[in-house]
């Protein structure tokens, strides 16, 4: 017959000749059930999500093997990814393996031929999104100008939509099987992504997921909103009959010796690899050899001949290796899981011996070949195969090959290192080069951070610091290196809202930085700090540290340690109650922007500064077309950050001009919008009080408190203590007086004493409001309420006219004294409300009017028709 070739091969040539002996799949026919009946309803158009988990050696991988070799793949689309160890905090590592196979990526291609394959892979499969290809595309370290000003958040947003798009498009075409090994070593973004993908999938697809319980895949939550069904397939170990029957099975006989049977049942447990291996040390030792057609013990098997343990058998087999085959597997340990043939022959020290000896690793079934073409690869046959190999090694011999292998991927991958900057941290951190592992460490921390792996991005500096900072005897060099890098960590702080450990860190090195003479370090660095103490509402600190800044800056005359002190300077200057200073600051920082203008972050940050002082001042109009700005700069520039200031900022807007309803929409916006911690937090605080105000108080109450939990674990008290107070007055509202009242005044007292202006006037405000709610509704008080708070309110009420009237006259004094008009306004509002309960009709008119009159000039409309409302009142 003639045959004709139809298309490539759909997957790398798979070998299988294995010399060694391998059971069939025992005990595990429910589970092969489940998944084939998973299988035959894909066929039909329903997905489904499986998490199989089990301990190793159950088997996990062994199921997933002859479940897909059960499957048509000429039917059914089989995309597979895997995670390994060392490959845990690289962001996003098994999609790209993934991709790498689906789109026939090898190791050794070039990067030109990689952005070949990646485009023509994905240019049907992305449909009218080719947009999104650059995001897939810089997952293997391509460079696309389009995305190069991206925000962090915005290249992970369209990242998962990418993958979306594709998996849906692959699901379309045919029934596809996503399948998952060993997700219990992926990296947090994969994981991350994974459960966005499975919770929000509709197309027919069938995810199949493998690890060990180390980990919790899914919540309770995340399980009951799946729009596909869920199962878990839970692998434990054989029982005593399954066991006989896959050693009969190995052996390919039904009859075991006795002593063998006996030694099984009482010794060895029933995980199927420690059975697998416990067969396979015995058959090495010659303790168990055939008979003809059955087999037959040579000796008495002892408990020191077999470990009780599937380490110490692994570790028995290892022992009975010739010193060469040893050597090369313990060389192949330290490469990883998997690894290429090439690297092997380059660092082992055996490279005349390589080829015999890996033959007759494969034949004892310690390693299988993987791929032939076009890079020969090999795998150990088991994850904890590769432990105990890499287990065994001294530290010292350890350390060797880990540099040598360093060495060698530097050489084989010069011209596309950064795709391997975190495999080669990994092994120069094990190996002896610090400073090389330290620098590949930042590179792997700022790569992470361009994803937007906050998390990754904090375990590779957190790496990187702890090399640099145990090493005696610094060279200037290593001490400029750890400036460096604490001024890149405290961005991964910042995101993730994590400002007491910040602080801490760069108070540590603060005389380390000042003995550099480098004024453009020192200039950052104290400008970090200043933003810090921002955030841990130490204003007056950070006024100070600020101001140093910015006298660097000038001195030296750097835009960008300027810019940086002038956008944060405009934050501290608000919330000291210097208005006027703020703005010039922000817009000196916002001229600075121009000529950064890759740097979204100084403008964003400068001109949020303004909007955020315009709110205290009252002037919600302008403040609104703050925000608008900053929507619009976000949504142009791809920047979520700056999309979420600016519904912030706008909610301030709409909250200086009295309508809660706007201000309510555009926190609830902001957070909807937010990537990380911190911008997600800042306008639930102003959320809280929005559902405050709307008498949405239970709420209000669960808000206000999640951001208060936050500051105080994380040390971002700049909106903690605000939340804390709020949720005082949240406290009062629902009746709980006593509480309520210490809450609020606690805040009053740390407001005071952080010189916290325009935040103390509110928390007077809100309390001359307390006390004059308790003057007008006294009567109107629930018989529980009373009883509640007995004590309290005769303590109170016979002074709450006197309280309201000091309250919002300091709060008049102090608003009038600053500048802030919106909070003034409804202070003289809150006063002349009390004047109209007393009966002191002309002075209420006059306080009524000067609110009004204020309203008027700051454009605050729904304010202005509530005080015409009461003046029509007084007649």
């Amino acid at each position: 017959r003639i045959y004709k070739v139809i298309a490539q091969k759909e997957g790398p040539i798979k070998i299988h000749r294995l010399h060694g002996f391998q059971a069939d799949l025992i005990g595990r026919k429910a589970e092969m059930n489940q998944l084939t009946e998973a299988a035959r309803k894909l066929k039909d158009g329903r997905g489904a999500v499986f998490s199989i988990y089990g301990p190793a050696g159950t088997g996990k991988s062994r199921l997933l093997q002859e479940f897909k070799t059960s499957l048509n793949l000429e039917e059914i689309q089989w995309l597979e990814g895997h995670a390994y160890p060392h490959s845990q905090n690289i962001p996003y590592s098994p999609l790209i393996k993934l991709l790498s196979r689906s789109l026939r990526i090898e190791e050794g291609d070039p990067l030109e031929e990689i952005r070949e394959k990646i485009e023509s892979g994905l240019e049907n499969l992305i449909g009218e999104n080719q947009n999104l290809i650059p995001y897939v595309g810089s997952l293997f370290s391509l460079s696309y100008s389009e995305i190069e000003d991206v925000s962090p958040e915005h290249w992970k947003t369209q990242l998962q939509k990418a993958i979306q798009t594709i998996l849906a498009t692959l699901a379309q075409s045919a029934p596809t099987v996503v399948c998952l090994e060993d997700i219990h070593w992926a990296d947090p973004s994969f994981l991350e992504l994974i459960r966005l993908l499975i919770s929000e999938f509709r197309d027919p697809v069938l995810f199949v997921s493998a690890y060990r319980p180390i980990i919790s895949l899914f919540t309770g939550n995340q399980i009951r909103n799946m729009k596909m069904p869920y199962q878990e397939i839970r692998l434990q170990d054989l029982s005593i009959s399954e066991s006989q029957g896959m050693v009969e099975s190995l052996l390919k006989t039904d009859t075991i010796p006795a002593e063998l049977q006996r030694f099984l049942q009482d010794k060895v447990e029933g995980n199927p690899f420690y059975i697998e291996e416990v067969i396979n040390s015995l058959i090495e030792s010659d303790t168990l050899v055939r008979d003809n057609s059955d087999w037959k013990l040579t000796r008495t098997i002892t408990e020191a001949e077999v470990s009780s343990t599937i380490h110490g058998v692994i570790s028995g087999r290892l022992d009975r290796l010739e010193k060469e085959s040893k050597r090369i597997l313990q060389e192949a340990s330290v490469i990883g899981r998997t690894f290429f043939y090439e690297i092997l022959n380059q660092v082992s020290e055996l490279k005349d011996r390589i080829d015999n000896n890996l033959r007759s690793l494969e034949r004892l079934d310690l390693i299988r070949a993987k791929t032939l073409q076009p890079d020969l690869e090999y795998i150990f046959k088991h994850a904890l195969t590769q432990e105990v190999v890499y287990g065994g090694l001294l530290k010292k011999e350890r350390r060797t090959i880990h540099e040598r292998i360093g060495l060698v991927m530097e050489q084989l991958f010069h011209d596309r290192l950064p795709e391997f900057y975190e495999t080669l941290a990994y092994h120069f951190q094990q190996g002896q080069s610090v400073i090389k592992a330290v620098n590949y460490l930042i590179r792997s921390g700022e790569k992470s951070l361009q994803r937007y792996a906050v998390e990754e991005a904090n375990q590779y500096y957190q790496e990187a610091y702890n090399l640099l900072k145990d090493r005696p005897e610094k060279t200037r060099e290593e001490l400029e290196l750890l400036i460096d890098l604490l001024l890149k960590w405290s961005l991964v702080f910042y995101y993730r809202g994590d400002f007491k450990s910040a602080l801490k860190l760069l108070t540590a090195h603060e005389s380390l930085a000042e003995s550099l003479n480098d004024d453009y370090r020192l200039g950052m660095y104290y400008g970090w700090i200043g933003m810090t103490m921002w955030a841990r509402e130490r204003f007056r600190d950070s006024y100070r540290y600020l101001n140093k800044a910015l006298e660097i800056g000038e001195r030296i005359n750097d835009q960008e340690v300027i810019g940086y002190a002038c956008t944060w300077l405009s934050w501290t200057y608000a919330e000291l109650g210097k208005f006027h200073e703020a703005v010039i600051a922000g817009e000196r920082a916002q001229e600075i922007s121009k000529s950064l203008a890759s740097d979204h972050y100084l403008y964003l940050k400068s001109l949020g500064g303004i909007g955020y002082t315009y709110w205290m001042m009252g002037e919600g109009k302008k403040a609104i077309e703050s925000g608008r700005r900053l929507v619009d700069f976000g949504l142009k520039r791809s920047s979520i950050r700056s999309q979420v200031m600016g519904h912030y900022i706008k909610g301030l807007g709409f909250f200086a001009k009295g309508d809660f309803t706007l201000a309510t929409d555009s926190f609830t916006k902001a957070a909807q919008v937010s990537g990380d911690p911190y911008y997600y937090h800042i306008p639930r605080l102003l959320l809280g009080m929005g559902c405050m105000f709307a008498g949405r108080l239970r709420e209000a109450e669960a808000i206000l408190g999640e951001v208060a939990d936050y500051g105080k674990k994380f040390g971002a008290e700049s909106i903690g203590t605000p939340a804390q107070t709020m949720l005082g007055g949240v406290l009062l509202l629902l009746g709980k007086l006593k509480s309520g009242l210490t809450m609020v005044e606690e805040g009053q007292r740390i407001f005071h004493k952080n010189r916290r202006k325009f935040s103390y006037i509110m928390t007077d405000v809100v309390l001359g409001t307390f006390y004059l709610q308790m003057v007008l509704r006294n009567d109107e008080l629930s018989l529980p309420v009373k009883l509640k708070n007995i004590g309290f309110l005769v303590k109170h009420i016979p002074f709450s006219s006197q309280k309201a009237d000091a309250h919002f006259s300091n709060a008049i004094e102090t608003a009038t004294a600053i500048g802030a008009k919106g909070i003034l306004a409804q202070a003289y509002l809150g006063l002349g409300l009390l004047h109209k309960a007393k009966g002191r009709k002309e002075k209420a008119k006059e306080c009524i009017s000067q609110a009004n009159q204020i309203f008027s000039e700051t454009k605050a409309d729904v304010f202005i028709e509530q005080t015409k409302e009461v003046m029509a009142s007084l007649g």
